[in-house]
């Protein structure tokens, strides 16, 4: 892609077509952030049920001892 773009020097075009593109680049990397911080808020929230999860099995284990 960077080839490209450095090909696409000179006409009013080719520098429309640059931009473009660059534009479309940096939207694709805000989103990509955007899904990376959703990623990590979903791991922590995950983590978080299962720690409550094998909390409530424990105490359940220790019901059904007692």
């Amino acid at each position: 892609m960077r080839e490209n773009m450095k090909a696409l020097k000179g006409s009013a075009e080719e520098k429309q077509l640059l931009q473009r593109y660059t534009r479309q680049l940096d939207q694709q990397e805000s989103q990509l952030d955007a899904l990376r911080a959703e990623i990590a808020e979903l791991e922590k929230k995950r983590n978080a049920a299962q720690a409550e999860l094998t909390r409530l099995a424990t105490d359940l284990t220790l019901e059904v001892e007692l």
